[in-house]
């Protein structure tokens, strides 16, 4: 009897256990198919598919097995789904490693509303895309998301991720940031400042300028940089004391950022007693400055102290100016060779024939810097200054150093330069088919492969030499 009773026992506790795996097994391939949905193109069905696996508490656990494209459907299924733990889910795949996924959770956080905001100013705090995508989610809840978010600068929380979420959000944020501009913190007035001035708002100059006094520096180093980004030249009238600080680099910077006209003699004056950083900056700042600089520049050309000259010489490159030109042919004759290389780099702009004589003879130069910028120069004067750079290779007896930064020259026009070099390969003067056969090696133009193989035909010596070479160049082959 009691046999029996056990083996019945047993049979019982058998089915159970059967009927149990039976159980897990459905729904195993239950949750496969559900997280296959997933995976489906059309919404439809990954929406369904996402609120049965949150109902079985499935989808947290299934998301490190998914590929890429997965995650951000699921992300993008969620965003539909607007309950508390869809949101939660959305806020693990927003800190997601791959930025698709992480975008997708942040458009479908942005949808959720409210219920939102909690996880996305949590998620300030990480940094790198997860904290983008959140700053656009928070952005796009607009003025919902404004109270949380100065409760996280009032409450010392993450101060730059708060306030870049505030200006992007504009209206209310714009309004708390800027009471942050006078905030006592220190940390918080400086990431108020800056993203009022990164976003552009109303206001910001104003700020900027009221955290500028000569009294604490301590207090402007980032108002100077911040009215830089602005770029509003109506700032430059209250930077321009601060050349005489220890912040002249910075505001330097600045000034160039806004192209201030008013500072290009404040600029030029600390030049001498400044550090080379503070010279550079200098120079950039007048460069940007532009046409205004020239006529100050012009006359630092002739000044006694090197440093001015230099500083004037680098300033004006990039300028194409006309009026600076005749300045600049004397500055590359200067005893400096710091300034004669800046001088011959200036006069390189499109069409500057009137100093292409100038530039040849830099060409000679014992410096080799100014050699290189001379060659340069003459590239970028253009194709205008073909014939008479091929009229000072085909002069007898021309040096063949010269001919060889010619050919330089040449090589620097490009493409543009290619139809008349072509035709130089038939010029009756063998120099100048050499030299420009060998521009037109360096330039990589194929068009020049027919004429260089009739030109290694017909030549001898030298010229063939070169011709063959520029086709192994051009086409990678021997035997011509």
């Amino acid at each position: 009897m009691d046999k029996g009773r056990r083996t019945g026992m047993y049979v019982v506790i058998v089915l159970i256990v059967l009927a149990l795996i039976a159980l897990m097994v459905v729904k195993q391939v239950a949750k496969h198919q559900l997280v296959t949905g997933l995976g489906n193109r059309d919404l439809s069905v990954r929406v369904p598919a996402a609120e049965k696996l949150l109902a079985m508490e499935k989808l947290a656990d299934s998301l490190a097995g998914m590929p890429v494209y997965k995650r951000s459907y699921t992300a993008q299924a969620l965003g539909e789904i607007h309950t508390d733990e869809s949101t939660a889910i959305l806020g693990t795949i927003l800190r997601d490693e791959e930025d698709a996924p992480s975008r997708w959770a942040g458009l479908a956080l942005a949808k959720h509303g409210k219920r939102a905001i909690p996880t996305l100013t949590a998620a300030l705090s990480a940094g790198g895309a997860t904290k983008d995508n959140a700053v656009q989610a928070l952005k796009t809840l607009g003025v919902e998301a404004g109270p949380r978010l100065r409760f996280l600068l009032a409450d010392r929380g993450p101060y730059a991720a708060a306030a870049q979420a505030l200006a992007k959000i504009g209206g209310v944020g714009a309004d708390a940031l800027m009471r942050g501009a006078y905030s006592m913190d220190n940390k918080l007035r400086v990431q108020s400042i800056a993203k009022l001035a990164a976003e552009k708002r109303p206001g910001a100059l104003r700020a900027n300028l009221d955290n500028l006094t000569t009294d604490k520096l301590s207090q402007v180093d980032d108002a100077i940089p911040a009215l830089g980004v602005l770029g509003d030249p109506a700032a430059g009238p209250a930077l321009v004391p601060f050349l005489k600080t220890g912040k002249r680099t910075a505001t330097a910077v600045s000034i160039g950022m806004m192209r201030y006209a008013g500072a290009v003699e404040p600029l030029l004056a600390q030049i001498p007693a400044g550090d080379p950083a503070y010279r550079n900056a200098a120079v950039l700042a007048l460069s940007r400055i532009g046409a205004p600089a020239v006529p100050a520049l012009i006359r630092e050309l002739h000044s006694p102290k090197v440093v001015m000259r230099q500083s004037a010489a680098k300033a004006l490159i990039g300028a194409k100016s006309a009026q600076a030109t005749a300045a600049l042919m004397a500055a590359v004759s200067d005893p400096d060779a710091g300034v004669r290389a800046p001088a011959a780099r200036a006069l390189g702009w499109e069409g500057n024939l009137t100093a292409v004589e100038v530039l040849v003879r830099a060409l000679r130069d014992s410096d080799w810097r100014v050699v290189d910028a001379a060659a340069g120069a003459l590239g970028d004067i253009g194709t205008t200054a073909i014939e008479r750079l091929l009229a000072v290779v085909a002069a007898p007896g021309q040096d063949v150093r010269v001919s060889f930064q010619i050919s330089r020259a040449l090589a620097i026009m490009g493409y543009q330069a290619t139809p008349k070099l072509v035709r130089a390969l038939s010029s009756p003067n063998p120099e100048v088919q050499k030299w420009s056969a060998t521009a037109l090696g360096s330039i990589g133009d194929q068009r020049a492969v027919p004429e260089l193989q009739q030109l290694s035909k017909r030549a001898t010596g030298n010229v063939q030499w070169v011709a063959e070479e520029q086709l192994r160049v051009l086409t990678g082959r021997t035997g011509f």
